[in-house]
């Protein structure tokens, strides 16, 4: 064989290779990744028959515990379920035709008494089970339970100038508002104080005497001995929702 031929047959064997020849396999592709949700992302849109959602202060803060709730509007049938360290629900509802409503409740407890909160989601609409929804809820400072301050005087021959009366509410930890900050109101004579967030207080209070500002003595309807700075804790009563009862006494 001369050295032109041997040239060719070195040639073709070479290009054969570059082109896939012989027995060697092609290469098999690389999968793909899969997809890692991020900490913090947003739950994805529900499927039929799936309502979920997240409930949070109006701060951001997740509410741990919740029990959520959705009712058809017309049976009787309902799902439930309870938040996550994360705010998160998600409720798998019976498969019948009809929409469905939803809400939620939560327990606050303060001086050892609970009291049930009832929570609208934000969008309050009912929603077909066979599409599914996102219902998201928010607690805010105004939608805390409030209520109502009762004050008697110890006996008859108590002195107490109710237009100048001050009382001063200091939380023992976040009330029903999660709020710690101290406040002050004026107590209307005769109709007591409505509208105090649910909790338990540090109360003080004061008017003027004489001329000048007399600091009242205090007990509660747990403590009868008079102290100048009261601990007190709403209680449930029957006609008045949730009271707290307090009784003035000078020093």
């Amino acid at each position: 064989m001369n050295t032109a031929r041997l040239l060719l047959l070195a040639l073709a064997v070479s290009t054969l290779s570059a082109c896939g020849g012989g027995e060697s396999s092609p290469p098999h592709p690389t999968p793909p990744n899969p997809t890692v949700p991020t900490p913090g992302q947003p739950p994805p849109t529900p499927g039929a028959y799936t309502v979920t959602g997240r409930i949070l202060t109006e701060d951001g803060e997740p509410l741990a515990g919740v029990e959520v709730t959705a009712s058809h509007t017309v049976t009787v049938s309902y799902g439930t379920a309870k938040t996550d360290a994360q705010g998160r629900y998600n409720i798998a509802l019976p498969q019948q035709l009809g929409s469905w409503d939803i809400s939620a409740s939560m327990t606050l407890t303060f001086g050892g008494e609970d009291f049930q909160v009832r929570l609208a989601p934000e969008i309050d609409t009912p929603f077909a089970g066979s599409q599914g929804a996102v219902r998201d809820f928010v607690y805010r400072a105004g939608d805390a339970p409030k209520g109502k301050v009762f004050a008697s005087i110890g006996n008859s021959d108590v002195e107490i100038d109710y237009s100048t009366l001050e009382v001063t509410f200091t939380p023992d930890g976040p009330n029903a508002a999660r709020s710690t900050e101290a406040f002050t109101v004026q107590y209307p004579f005769g109709f007591g104080l409505p509208d105090i967030p649910l909790g338990q207080y540090h109360v003080t209070a004061s008017h003027v005497r004489g001329g000048a500002r007399e600091q009242l003595l205090i007990a509660t309807r747990d403590n009868p001995s008079y102290v100048t700075r009261a601990l007190a804790r709403f209680l449930p009563d029957s006609h008045y929702g949730p009271t707290l009862e307090l009784f003035w006494k000078n020093p």
